[in-house]
C-alpha cells in the first residue's frame, strides 16, 4: 500500500493567506516542507481520504490522474475536508473522455446532505449522479469499496455531526488507521480497533507542542496513543506512525517539529511525503 500525503495543514493552510504570525512569515521565507496545503491523502492511485478545496492543485502538483480515484472516504463536512462544488468537474460539459465508472463518496449524514444539495446546484450537470455517487456510512459498520475493506470509526471532533476516522485494509492485507480530525480516541473506537493490526497509523497533530482542544490532538496526545496501541497490540515496533494536519498557530516549523516527533517514533508528514508499507 502506498500513501501520498498531498496536503498536511489544518484548515487555513500554512502559511495562512492573511496571517503574519512568526510561523507564517518564516514559512514564506524558508518554503520547502514548511509550505502546507489543506489535508488530503491518496492511497495507491484509487482511494482519496477527503475531497477538500486543494484537490485540483494537488492533481497538478503531483501529476495525478483523478479519473483513477473510485473511492473517497470523507471524515466530516468541514470545508478543508469536503468541498463538494468541485465535483461538478467530474462530468460533461467540464470533462470529456473520462472513465465512465463513477467515483464513490462515503461519508456521514451531513456530507450526504451537502452532496444532495450539489446535485441540484445551478452549475451541476443534470447527469452528475452518474459520475459521482454517495453512500452514507456509520461508525463501526464495515463495508467494502473496490479492493478495500473499510471500517469507519468514531471521531471526537465536532458534536454537530458524526465525524469519522477510518481503518482501511487493502487486498494484500495491509491496514492503516487514518486519524484526522479527532481528539483523544473514545472507548468505542479503542474497543473496535483492539482486534486489528495496523501497518501505519496517521494521527492528527493540529495542536502541536502544547496547545489543547477537545477536537484535536497535540504531540503528547499522539505519543500517548502510540503507547496505548503498542500496549493493546494493534500496533508493534514495525508499525509506521505519522503525524499530520498541522496548525501554524500551535506547531513549530518542520525541522523543529520533526526532531521532537522522531524522538518518540513518529514521522512528521509534509506535502509530498510518500510512504510504502
Amino acid at each position: 500500500m502506498k500513501l501520498l500525503y498531498l496536503g498536511t495543514a489544518a484548515a487555513e493552510g500554512w502559511p495562512a493567506p492573511f496571517c503574519h504570525c512568526d510561523n507564517c512569515k518564516a514559512a514564506r521565507v524558508k518554503k520547502g516542507k514548511n509550505i502546507r496545503s489543506r489535508p488530503q491523502v491518496l492511497i495507491n492511485d484509487d482511494l482519496l481520504m477527503d475531497y477538500g478545496p486543494d484537490t485540483f492543485s494537488h492533481s497538478l502538483q503531483y501529476n495525478l490522474n483523478l479519473d483513477l480515484v473510485k473511492t473517497v472516504l470523507l471524515t466530516h463536512s468541514h470545508s478543508d475536508h469536503f468541498y463538494p462544488l468541485d465535483l461538478i468537474l467530474r462530468a460533461a460539459p467540464y470533462a470529456y473522455g473520462q472513465d465512465i465508472e463513477a467515483m464513490h463518496l462515503f461519508g456521514n449524514e451531513k456530507c450526504h446532505q451537502m452532496y444532495e444539495e450539489l446535485l441540484v446546484h445551478s452549475e451541476a450537470p443534470e447527469h452528475l449522479s452518474d459520475f459521482v455517487t454517495f453512500s452514507k456510512v456509520h461508525a463501526f459498520s464495515p463495508f467494502t469499496s473496490g479492493k478495500y475493506k473499510i471500517l469507519p470509526l468514531k471521531a471526537v471532533h465536532d458534536s454537530r455531526e458524526n465525524c469519522l476516522l477510518y481503518a482501511v485494509t487493502d487486498d494484500c492485507g495491509k491496514t492503516i488507521f487514518y486519524g484526522n480530525d479527532t481528539g483523544a480516541l473514545c472507548p468505542e473506537t479503542w474497543e473496535a480497533i483492539r482486534q486489528l493490526h495496523f501497518n501505519l497509523v496517521s494521527l492528527d497533530c493540529t495542536m502541536g507542542t502544547g496547545a489543547t482542544y477537545i477536537g484535536h490532538l497535540n504531540l503528547d496526545a499522539c505519543f500517548a496513543i502510540r503507547q496505548q496501541m503498542l500496549q493493546v497490540g494493534c500496533a508493534d515496533n514495525n508499525t509506521t506512525f505519522v503525524i499530520t494536519h498541522f496548525s501554524h498557530g500551535c506547531c513549530p516549523l518542520y525541522d523543529e517539529l520533526s526532531i521532537l516527533a522522531s524522538a518518540e517514533g513518529f514521522v512528521t508528514a509534509y506535502d509530498g511525503l510518500c510512504i510504502t508499507i
